[in-house]
């Protein structure tokens, strides 16, 4: 039997869609709901995340942390290089 890549249905939550807590020049804190990845998976079918979300709102927001993705919470994301450093 072959082995799943991933063995769940991804169903990540659209409402809301993004929720910043935080925004200026340097860092861009939102809150994360449980069952939406941080970062992008390794298929298609894993593209949509708060990283995605986010960079499509404020490009070039940069990931500085990681939560799981059934944990909900706050996340800091950069803005620039110099933030991220």
């Amino acid at each position: 039997m072959p082995l799943l890549s991933h063995p769940f249905l991804y169903s990540p939550p659209a409402d809301p869609w993004l929720s910043p807590v935080y925004v200026d020049d340097d860092l861009l804190i939102l809150d994360k709901p449980s069952g939406l990845l941080t970062v992008p998976g390794k298929t298609p079918d894993l593209a949509d995340c708060l990283e995605a979300r986010a960079m499509a709102e404020w490009p070039g927001a940069r990931i500085v942390h990681r939560l799981d993705m059934d944990t909900s919470g706050i996340l800091v994301m950069a803005r620039n290089p110099a933030a991220q450093r």
